[in-house]
């Protein structure tokens, strides 16, 4: 199982960081993705390497620059080939709030269908599900809907 560990760079709670690498499996089926950013990803490194877990660090291309504007869009496409690498990603935010590329990897993930925990400095955890349930097909549950109304009431 691939697990994304990202977050603010401002996010302060390191201990935070190193009690959920250290709840997970060291299972040799489970690798931690990250960046080296510094702050949540180097402290993830920093706490699989104790605990001999894989990490698979991923760090944008910057070669072959042309102009200031591919840096921005170089690091966006590493953070898109960071979460498609993920079963699950565990998001870390700081009290500004879900912001800059770690909220891009958030809604990226949200989008991709890949379940997401987001955890801020406050304490508060928050799990989203991307899972459709069976019964949200629309036209399905309409006429399910439908025709048990028509059965009840008729």
């Amino acid at each position: 199982m691939n697990i994304g560990i990202v977050g603010s760079r401002k996010y302060q709670d390191r201990q935070s960081v190193i009690n959920l690498v250290n709840a997970l499996s060291a299972d040799t089926q489970v690798k931690i993705i990250t960046s080296k950013c510094k702050g949540v990803c180097s402290w993830a490194i920093e706490a699989s390497a104790e605990r001999n877990m894989k990490v698979e660090i991923y760090a944008p291309d910057l070669k072959d620059i042309r102009s200031w504007f591919d840096i921005p869009k170089r690091y966006y496409q590493r953070n898109r080939e960071l979460i498609e690498a993920c079963d699950v990603l565990y998001a870390f935010t700081s009290r500004d709030g879900l912001v800059g590329g770690t909220l891009f990897e958030v809604a990226y993930a949200v989008k991709a269908g890949i379940p997401t925990q987001l955890r801020s400095e406050n304490g508060i955890i928050q799990t989203i599900y991307q899972n459709q349930f069976p019964f949200m097909n629309p036209p399905a549950f309409s006429d399910n809907w439908q025709a048990f109304f028509r059965q009840t009431f008729s």
